[in-house]
């Protein structure tokens, strides 16, 4: 049986390698993350974590300006990284992430979140978080998808965070607003793209509704990718937009007090 002090030993590094690849989190972050429970004997419990990292020197914090509660963020400074040295490679080999923490954002935040509650408590490694992604440290041919619109114009997205699935690798989109009709459009096209070829790139695209206006998302997508013989499109793209909806999507509703995942039906408001 493991002795409180080895338990607390795995409990900071655990954090700290989670700080690397997220840049910064909140402590309810840390506690589904390395805990695996954002209830509240978790958060206790990575608090007292994150109260002896801060004894060691290790931690910066501000308080997140953008949450109604203005919830503590942590972040590594030079010391937490150097600690980490031998464990995990900080995004663009930075030194310190003070910079990351200084110009927190509320989409990196809530990307944050949906990665944490994917981590839940896991050793394994489940992919990467968004920091990562656009550091250049996932594979180049899933960073960034290039894809045409109707008119051949070239357009390009990059995932919020991609996971390693069952079947293949995991799209996220983390949906903390309302999408315009244009940028629907956009969505509808890089969907087509993406999974028209017999063997695609990705296995599946997720979207996780993280904020109210975003809570209609499966509904948009049933409605944008559901076709009648009626409806003007060649045959080949109503069966191809059938089988994205049946086979290649899936709606999560994030949690936002115990960053849990629940599945939402497409058609769900």
């Amino acid at each position: 049986m493991k002795s409180k002090q080895q338990i607390g030993r795995e409990y900071r590094a655990k954090t700290l390698k989670f700080l690397a690849r997220v840049g910064y989190a909140t402590t309810r972050q840390i506690a589904m993350a390395v805990l695996g429970s954002c209830d509240m004997s978790g958060r206790k419990m990575a608090g007292r974590t994150i109260r002896s990292l801060f004894a060691l020197g290790y931690l910066v914090k501000k308080r997140d300006g953008d949450s109604v509660a203005g919830e503590m963020m942590l972040a590594l400074n030079r010391a937490g990284v150097a600690a980490l040295a031998e464990l995990v490679e900080m995004p663009h080999g930075r030194a310190h992430a003070r910079d990351w923490l200084r110009h927190a954002h509320k989409h990196r935040t809530a990307c944050n979140s949906v990665y944490a509650a994917v981590t839940r408590g896991l050793d394994e490694d489940i992919g990467w978080s968004e920091l990562e992604i656009r550091a250049g440290s996932a594979p180049a041919n899933l960073s960034a998808f290039s894809y045409s619109d109707d008119d051949g114009i070239n357009l390009q997205k990059i995932p919020d965070l991609l996971l390693h699935g069952f079947a293949g690798p995991i799209w996220v989109e983390v949906e903390n607003g309302w999408r315009g009709a244009r940028d629907m459009q956009k969505l509808v096209w890089f969907l087509r793209s993406i999974f028209e070829h017999p063997a695609p790139l990705i296995d599946k695209v997720w979207f996780v509704v993280t904020a109210t206006g975003a809570k209609t998302i499966g509904k948009r997508l049933h409605a944008a990718l559901t076709h009648g013989p009626e409806s003007g499109y060649p045959r080949q793209i109503r069966e191809l937009d059938a089988r994205i909806l049946s086979e290649r999507l899936a709606i999560f509703q994030l949690d936002a007090d115990l960053l849990e995942l629940t599945r939402l039906a497409l058609q769900q408001d």
